[in-house]
């Protein structure tokens, strides 16, 4: 009986743990601007995403050109209480006349078929794929290249790999 009570508080216990209080889905390109907030970078779901809506990006941030996933969880540990996720890797931040005919409402770039959706030197999320595995890493891209082109990414363990572009992520099948 003992046995039992203890077998269903462990699993509730990793079952709570399974579900974050505030999730946060990083968009891919937004356009660059003055004051952004996590909103403006990420959709949010989850108990205090109100709260976290409208927190500033911090400046030290923005340098680079890429908001990281890692910049995201190091601004916000301190103002999130329960469990945070960031979904994503970076978000790209792109001037605005790059956007001529683009709707300028949903801030997020879709790629077009047909032109460079990744350029020499950028940060790219490169998803290996063995079977059912995927493992997410961050890459640079050592060529440009369209959607369906095959390309060489450096990882940051420094090993090439050669992969297809896919939903502006490259995709290596090992």
């Amino acid at each position: 009986m003992i046995r039992i009570i203890l077998t269903t508080i462990i699993f509730a216990l990793i079952q709570s743990l399974l579900y974050a209080d505030v999730a946060i889905y990083l968009k891919s390109n937004i356009v660059q601007k003055n004051n952004l907030t996590v909103s403006d970078i990420a959709h949010l779901d989850g108990d205090e995403s109100e709260l976290v809506k409208t927190l500033l990006i911090p400046e030290t941030a923005l340098k680079d050109g890429y908001i990281t996933k890692n910049e995201m969880y190091q601004s916000l540990k301190s103002v999130v209480t329960g469990l945070l996720v960031i979904h994503g890797s970076a978000v790209k931040l792109v001037a605005p006349e790059t956007l001529s005919n683009a709707d300028s409402s949903s801030q997020e770039l879709s790629p077009i078929p047909n032109e460079i959706t990744v350029i020499k030197g950028d940060l790219v999320t490169v998803k290996l794929i063995k079977k059912s595995i995927v493992i997410e890493l961050i890459g640079k891209a050592l060529q440009s290249g369209k959607t369906g082109d095959e390309i060489k990414i450096s990882l940051q363990s420094g090993k090439i790999v050669t992969g297809k572009i896919v939903n502006n992520s490259i995709e290596c099948y090992l």
